[in-house]
């Protein structure tokens, strides 16, 4: 679904080839010239709606508040285009991406007592982002209904155009392109932001089932040894789940029914005879995990490509949330507006600060989760594990240490500080913009 709406407002490129006819296919470059004039129509909406305000703001005699006004549609436009041309100009990273999560992703933790699965993070992603295209929709697209809504003869946005826009039908086609605008504006920024979301609440569904696996490593290794069910089902019925600590605190029963065990080699370490205590298990523990350090960093890895894709989208976003933020802001207190167009201002201005607080929070939730393994292997039975596992719990203590970090070029983290960081810098702006007016 997600593709196909890149594909409609041409943020992903798309192959014609399979709507030609046969003998037209893959001949004459007919693919990519319908492909690139479809691009140019939707960069003609954006840039033109941007370069006509532009226009009326240098060229027009406005009044402060209709400035401010035009200044919240330019600065929305303006950012639209190299949002779009980063979004298509990055398409084989998230490409990327996604073909990582598909080929290293787990499906489940680690059998044990209990297990967490993929399939709530699907279930929970789907519902999510279908909702925040919603919201996006919605709270852009009042704009366009606004002259209808308010019985004038006037455009959603109005501005200097080279025609009378007032007759027909030039009124109807800058109608209609304004209409395409909003809708491009509120399908791209959805789209964006909908992407971002799905790989951070599936990267926080793996780090989840990595606690998990870490948390019960001893039951899993009981599992793969295959002698130990009477001990298992002992503490199955008597182990209450905490699932406070996992993001989507939902959590399933293993079946020891069908659980089938496995028999594992020995990878234990040369020991000195003063080091060989504590060694019941120690094979399957070991290979537990060993198994539980790939996961981490392959997690690890994904954090690092997904932060290498998305920190100058990021800081583009912190940027014009900001400006939107402090022109909203003064135009909320503008007396001399009406009140469908205050109304207007408002959603946008609630829309804006959602936006906001979504990637703010998706960020600090998954540096949450990638301190939240040392913590999980600490809760594990590592006092009655031997040496050769005690070694291998430092390699992800130390991993668990580096702090997994979304920014945005590499300046500004994302979490709940710079959250509140940016809306104090947009009331400080608003209050200077207040006191010159």
């Amino acid at each position: 679904m997600l593709e196909r709406i890149l594909r409609f407002v041409a943020v992903w490129p798309t192959d014609y080839n399979p709507y030609l006819p046969k003998y037209l296919r893959g001949r004459y470059f007919l693919s990519e010239l319908i492909d690139t004039c479809y691009l140019l129509f939707w960069y003609f909406v954006c840039v033109h709606i941007a370069a006509f305000h532009i226009v009326s703001i240098i060229a027009l005699d406005l009044s402060y508040d209709e400035v401010f006004l035009n200044l919240i549609t330019t600065s929305i436009y303006s950012i639209m285009t190299p949002l779009s041309m980063y979004l298509r100009l990055y398409e084989s990273n998230v490409r990327q991406l996604y073909e990582f999560t598909i080929r290293h992703f787990r499906k489940r933790s680690a059998a044990g007592v209990y297990y967490i699965s993929i399939s709530s993070s699907i279930r929970v992603t789907n519902r999510y982002q279908f909702w925040w295209l919603i919201t996006c929709v919605l709270g852009t697209m009042h704009w366009a209904i606004y002259p209808i809504l308010s019985q004038e003869r006037t455009l959603p946005f109005p501005c200097w155009y080279p025609v009378d826009v007032q007759q027909s039908p030039m009124y109807e086609l800058a109608y209609i392109l304004q209409v395409l605008g909003q809708l491009q504006v509120s399908l791209v920024y959805g789209l964006a932001g909908t992407l971002f979301m799905v790989f951070v609440f599936m990267t926080c569904s793996q780090f989840d089932m990595l606690c998990c696996s870490l948390t019960n490593i001893r039951q899993s290794a009981m599992i793969l040894n295959g002698n130990y069910r009477t001990e298992l089902r002992h503490h199955q019925d008597n182990h209450e789940i905490d699932t406070r600590e996992y993001v989507l605190k939902e959590v399933f029963r293993e079946d020891l029914d069908t659980v089938q065990p496995t028999k594992t080699a020995s990878k234990l370490d040369q020991l000195s005879p003063s080091q060989t205590y504590l060694m019941e298990l120690s094979p399957e523990l070991t290979c537990v995990l060993e198994d539980c350090i790939k996961h981490h960093l392959l997690l690890l890895r994904f954090c690092q490509l997904l932060e290498s894709c998305y920190h100058p989208y990021v800081l583009l976003k912190l940027f014009q949330i900001l400006l939107l933020l402090c022109f909203l802001s003064f135009m909320a207190t503008v007396e001399s507006l009406s009140t469908m167009k205050l109304i207007n201002v408002l959603e946008y201005f609630m829309l804006t600060m959602t936006e906001l607080y979504l990637y703010c929070f998706l960020g600090q939730i998954l540096m949450n989760q990638g301190f939240k393994v040392g913590d999980a292997l600490w809760k594990s039975p590592w006092h009655l594990c031997g040496a050769s596992y005690r070694r291998r719990m430092l390699i992800i203590l130390m991993n668990a240490q580096r702090p997994v970090r979304l920014t945005g070029l590499k300046l500004y983290e994302l979490n709940l500080e710079t959250y509140y960081t940016v809306l104090k810098a947009a009331f400080s702006y608003y209050t200077l913009i207040k006191k010159f007016r």
